[in-house]
């Protein structure tokens, strides 16, 4: 039809024949010289594409990206595969490269950064086993040389900021505490969540509340590693702030009350997160007794030397009465 020929024609493209069907024809491009089957839809309403051009042009970008183009990624249109100077095969997205030739974005190849990560974690003791299963990119699964596994932050291995929870001695290895607190004080009555291998020793001597003020230590839950309490906790506070941000007290409430800047919160949230403290009793009590891998995400295992079942009164210590007791 002259209207397909005269479109063809605008397009860059000469046709060449009927193809398949009534519905196909067969485009030249008058660039490359490419023959290529077409949709006559395609053809007449948009602008059809030259796979051989493109294909040029994505092996050019390469070049120019310091890379060498090896093709189309079957399962992703917007997927190809490419060598770098290494000589590893990486999977990269197009927009990716043109972001490198252009200068805006870097590379990294898997293969050699986890080699570097095993070197960096072999010199601090630790041996790489792969990715985080918990699939957070900043984690990496490792195994100490006393056989502990346990999830690590890349940016504290490489300072050497991380103690094994199975022969360690530091804070982050030794046994610690999350603790709920009851803080009353002229006539302000707020919660207090936080994590401490002393909780008592915490709100009499490290909060700096007044004289008068009457506190209740509400719950206590015994945590494996310091480690493990610090980031559970940091989970606790994460999800309660995105869950009930009314309920968190803001510091102008309690700058004079308190030395810390947040983490209060209103007493109507107690059983919220008492709900969410037996929740992670509850999965502390059923880790695998032999299972040494540290969860710094929502809670921890111990290891085998240290595996004894923790008993629920020792898991946790709740007072019933929630009348102000004045201690």
């Amino acid at each position: 039809m002259p209207g397909w020929i005269a479109a063809a024609e605008a397009k860059g493209f000469d046709i060449a024949a009927r193809v398949i069907d009534r519905l196909h024809l067969a485009l030249r491009c008058r660039t490359c010289g490419h023959v290529f089957a077409c949709r006559i839809s395609v053809l007449t309403s948009t602008q059809p594409i030259c796979h051989a051009c493109l294909e040029a042009r994505r092996a050019e970008t390469a070049i120019r990206a310091a890379l060498v183009y090896l093709g189309r990624d079957p399962q992703s249109t917007a997927y190809g595969f490419y060598r770098a100077r290494c000589g590893h095969v990486l999977r990269r997205q197009y927009e990716i490269i043109i972001r490198m030739a252009e200068g805006r974005s870097g590379l990294r190849c898997e293969t050699c950064f986890a080699a570097r990560e095993a070197a960096m974690a072999a010199r601090r003791g630790w041996t790489r086993i792969g990715p985080d299963p918990e699939g957070n990119p900043n984690y990496h699964l490792y195994r100490h040389a006393c056989g502990t596994e346990r999830r690590l932050a890349r940016a504290n291995l490489s300072w050497g900021q991380v103690d094994c929870p199975g022969c360690g001695q530091s804070w982050s290895a030794r046994e610690s505490r999350i603790y709920l607190l009851d803080l009353r004080h002229d006539g302000r009555h707020f919660l207090k969540l936080g994590y401490s291998a002393h909780p008592t020793k915490r709100h009499r001597h490290q909060l700096g509340l007044p004289r008068g003020a009457a506190v209740r230590v509400l719950r206590e839950l015994v945590m494996p590693t310091g480690a493990a309490a610090c980031a559970a906790e940091t989970r606790l506070h994460r999800d309660l702030c995105r869950a009930f941000p009314h309920a968190v007290v803001p510091q102008a409430e309690f700058a004079d009350m308190l030395n810390v800047t947040r983490e209060i919160y209103r007493p109507r949230l107690r059983t919220e997160i008492e709900a969410r403290l037996d929740a992670l009793a509850a999965q502390i009590k059923a880790a695998p007794s032999g299972n040494a891998a540290v969860s710094e995400e929502g809670g921890a295992t111990r290891s085998a030397a240290e595996s004894a079942p923790v008993s629920v009164a020792r898991i946790a210590v709740a007072l019933a009465s929630d009348a102000p007791s004045g201690t």
